[in-house]
């Protein structure tokens, strides 16, 4: 029982983090104006305008782009069996933004008439940088032994680096109107978020959580040593291969709508362990709702502390996650590296 009332709790958090979002602003939207507009009871064009084109819209990206970062999270903290594995860490984000805006720089905003066809490239090639990213960490941090944990963290920074380099040199080589629209997202802004992005991006992500859900005892058993795996005669080459194209999807959707946001699949995951096993068929689901909670509460504070303007969504979120990555490392500092620190996790 303890498990549905932690479940319970979370999903209340979600609907608060989600009043607060669609009432708070420059226009504060009281509980009959929400009320009335949300089942078409509310004759104010204002309100309607500003909740159903702007604040549902906003709040559903945000909410789908901090679950998928989420259980993001948790698939590379059970993959490389390491619990400060983050995609932002790691490098996979900027390896998405980079794929990204290397579309733009080669094909640039073209198909005027086919809409769904660039959004499925722009997809296309932030998957693929995604992927670019993640296996050359993980084919730099590999031994003799395995996957060294400490090099892959390392690699992963030079990696996040050098892909954000790369993507700062090619935004400046792509028209003015495509830069204004890449430089948006890549400072982690979701205020210009519309219908056509849930469109864009609820597929892959509904896609990607099913899969993850059906697979999720595959997914357990990549906690164990390879020594193990093989011995049980589990496929691990295949596994990895399919919960590294699950991950570089989910980051990618989420880059291209938030931008380069990390720490969510850091945090998130972290806590949600302590009050589910990893066995429990509502571990997903828990951190999926957790993600959306997190992503929610930060982008309602980013565009209320200094309204009319607002902070870049990821500025807030590294706020909650730098002290919190801090804390995890001191206390891990005896492990990282050794067989201690995969054993705790």
């Amino acid at each position: 029982m303890k498990k549905y009332f932690v479940l319970f709790c979370i999903i209340g958090i979600l609907i608060m983090s989600c009043y607060y979002s669609l009432i708070s602003g420059t226009y504060h939207i009281s509980n009959d104006q929400l009320i009335g507009s949300l089942f078409e009871q509310n004759t104010d064009s204002q309100t309607l305008l500003i909740l159903w084109n702007f604040r549902i819209p906003r709040l559903v990206v945000s909410a789908l782009v901090g679950g998928s970062l989420a259980i993001t999270g948790y698939i590379l903290q059970t993959l490389t069996r390491n619990p400060i594995a983050d995609a932002g860490l790691l490098g996979i984000n900027s390896g998405a933004a980079f794929g990204s805006v290397f579309y733009y720089f080669i094909v640039g905003s073209y198909f005027i008439d086919g809409k769904e066809l660039q959004n499925i490239s722009l997809i296309i090639f932030g998957i693929l940088g995604a992927l670019s990213a993640l296996l050359l960490n993980f084919s730099l941090s590999m031994s003799t032994s395995g996957i060294s944990m400490s090099r892959f963290i390392l690699n992963g920074i030079g990696i996040n680096m050098g892909f954000s380099a790369m993507t700062t040199y090619f935004s400046l080589k792509i028209s003015n109107d495509d830069y204004s629209r890449v430089n948006n997202w890549l400072q982690g802004s979701i205020s210009q978020s519309n219908w056509a992005s849930i469109h864009q991006i609820f597929p892959w992500i509904l896609i990607a959580f099913i899969l993850l859900l059906f697979s999720q005892k595959h997914l357990e058993l990549l906690r164990y040593s390879d020594s193990h795996l093989r011995n049980i005669g589990f496929s691990m080459s295949y596994w990895r291969l399919f919960f590294i194209i699950l991950a570089s999807i989910l980051i990618c959707v989420s880059v291209l709508s938030a931008g380069n946001v990390a720490f969510v699949g850091l945090i998130v995951p972290y806590i949600t362990l302590k009050f589910f096993k990893r066995s429990s068929k509502l571990l997903i689901p828990a951190i999926f709702i957790n993600g959306m909670s997190l992503v929610t509460l930060c982008d309602t504070f980013v565009k209320n502390i200094f309204a009319p303007n607002e902070l870049p969504l990821n500025s807030m979120i590294g706020l909650i996650g730098i002290p919190y990555l801090i804390l995890i490392f001191i206390n891990n500092s005896n492990r990282v590296g050794g067989k201690k620190f995969e054993k705790s996790y």
